[in-house]
């Protein structure tokens, strides 16, 4: 048998609520708040109570009257008792769906649906029918029978040691804690991200985050740049790129911006602002100041040859043909020299876009071939507790957890003065340390012309 745990406090945050304006009791078909306004509607779930209140429950208005000036009418009747100032959300959700997939990717089957547990703090779902694959939750709305996205993979084995939730976890453990109104998971979240914030921005770089031969794009006929990793540490800037390279020609060395500036006097560009069929009357861009009042254009290795401009409307009058069809937002040319490229920089276009420019367009000969990078990538943000950490040293991120978890109860707490904190300090340096012991450094000098003896 496995059990599925799901995290439903997200169900109360940053919603609507009021409060009851007298006691409610149970068996009621209405209740009475301070305000309606947010209330309206007919087709809502509302939540009366806290999230891990025995008597927590939901409620849902009536379909036959409208909410009418403090009144809210109820489809059928309360269970419990509530007394006045009892707090009263409107909710997304009432229920929790629960699928299982022999692999990530694989078809989903839906095993059971579950009104969320709101008396706890996660909904549980046992199953009996499955020893292997992957589990998946989603919230429904049985009202308007809308669901959410689906949650990460759960495997059925668990979640791994290093993953987000197992270090949480072992976090609440050694501290006797459970999530709740004070320790959230979302303050773990954070708390674990700044531990791993500090130690990524420690001096030097983490080799387990250095990437090596990463297909990042492949070459098209006059292609001059192609965006960063989306994973880069710094994207405006080359620091954290260590090679690129096409197919398996030799690797671009890196110059700057003033350089490339230079390599690109007198050459103009622009990018179809719609998609070129041959036989068009007019070749549609993005701008056409910088090119000459009339001559040809090159697109992909297709020239295209033109009488006038329309700069209001950025178009080229065409007065020869090309060979072939463009899509919308490909290059145009004007005086470039395709070839391969031997250079490369990186920065950032006006429209904030970060990019690796080449030093010419790329010509036809390395259609298709793929771009390499090498490359030290960021830290990325968090996403579900299914996250697998990538330190080695993983473990040292509890005590972390646990300093920040007493901390949070007792605002006194200095960090030196816990053992938890002091051990997360010295396991942190202790993973520094490790991370180039062994390491060989080789210089190869790169000097050309050395005097005859």
């Amino acid at each position: 048998m496995r059990t599925i745990y799901t995290d439903h406090t997200i169900l109360t945050q940053d919603r609507k609520y009021t409060f009851l304006s007298t006691d409610a009791t149970a068996g009621a078909t209405s209740i009475s708040v301070q305000s309606i306004k947010g209330f309206e509607s007919t087709a809502q779930i509302l939540l009366i109570g806290e999230l891990g209140n025995e008597k927590t429950e939901f409620a849902y208005p009536s379909h036959a009257t409208a909410p009418s000036g403090s009144t809210i009418y109820l489809y059928g009747n309360l269970a419990f008792d509530h007394p006045q100032d009892t707090k009263v959300y409107v909710v997304d959700w009432d229920k929790i769906e629960v699928f299982h997939a022999s692999t990530i990717a694989g078809a989903k089957s839906i095993l059971g649906t579950i009104t969320i547990q709101v008396d706890l703090k996660e909904s549980l779902y046992k199953d009996t029918t499955q020893n292997s694959g992957y589990y998946f939750t989603r919230f429904f709305d049985s009202v308007n029978e809308l669901t959410s996205d689906y949650s990460d993979p759960i495997p059925y084995t668990g979640y791994g040691d290093n993953t987000v939730f197992m270090i949480k976890k072992r976090a609440l453990d050694s501290c006797n804690e459970t999530i709740g109104d004070l320790i959230t998971h979302e303050f773990l979240n954070e708390a674990l991200w700044q531990a791993r914030r500090e130690y990524h921005k420690a001096p030097g770089k983490r080799p387990f985050r250095r990437k090596f031969g990463v297909d990042i794009g492949n070459v098209t006929t006059g292609m001059y740049r192609i965006a960063v990793p989306s994973d880069l540490e710094k994207p405006y800037t080359a620091e954290n790129i260590y090679k690129v390279g096409i197919g398996t020609e030799k690797a671009c060395e890196y110059y700057d911006k003033k350089e490339f500036d230079d390599d690109y006097e007198g050459v103009a560009h622009t990018t179809l602002d719609r998609a070129y069929t041959v036989g068009d009357q007019d070749l549609w861009c993005k701008d056409v100041r910088d090119f000459d009042d009339s001559g040809s254009v090159t697109i992909e290795n297709d020239v295209i040859e033109y009488s006038a401009k329309g700069v209001s409307g950025g178009t080229l009058r065409i007065s020869a043909s090309g060979s072939y069809n463009h899509d919308a937002e490909t290059d145009v040319w004007q005086n470039a020299s395709f070839g391969l490229p031997d250079k490369f920089t990186v920065f950032v276009d006006s429209e904030g876009s970060a990019c690796i420019y080449f030093n010419r367009p790329i010509e036809t000969t390395y259609v298709n071939q793929n771009i390499w990078c090498d490359y030290y990538r960021t830290l990325v943000d968090y996403d579900s507790d299914a996250d697998e950490l990538d330190e080695p040293e993983y473990d040292m991120y509890i005590p972390y957890l646990a300093f920040r978890i007493k901390q949070r109860k007792n605002k006194g707490l200095q960090p030196l003065d816990d053992p938890d904190f002091i051990l997360w300090t010295t396991r942190k340096n202790e993973a520094l340390q490790k991370e180039y012991l062994g390491t060989e450094v080789k210089f190869k000098p790169d000097v050309r012309h050395l005097p005859l003896p």
